[in-house]
């Protein structure tokens, strides 16, 4: 006796991460902030602070929190391209 096998349909994939407005923003936002990121050396307050107006005057419509999480983001993509070469 055969047991009748049905087909899984696939699933949809959702969506999970969230602040797409970011992700489409990091490019460059890593760009504009290379000069002032880009060394290990400039990771300090004065380049974080000059970075984050930067990012508030070309992106008025971020909130402050979304403007610090993609300094920060942005950060952290130097240090690990910095460790990994």
């Amino acid at each position: 006796m055969e047991t009748p096998v049905m087909e899984r349909a696939p699933q949809a994939r959702l969506e999970r991460r969230r602040n797409q407005v970011l992700r489409e923003r990091f490019d460059a936002a890593e760009t504009l902030l290379k000069p002032l990121l880009g060394s290990p050396e400039s990771h300090n307050g004065a380049a974080f602070f000059r970075a984050m107006n930067r990012l508030h005057a070309v992106y008025p419509d971020l909130s402050p929190s979304e403007i610090e999480a993609l300094v920060a983001a942005v950060v952290r993509s130097f240090q690990s391209r910095a460790a990994a070469g």
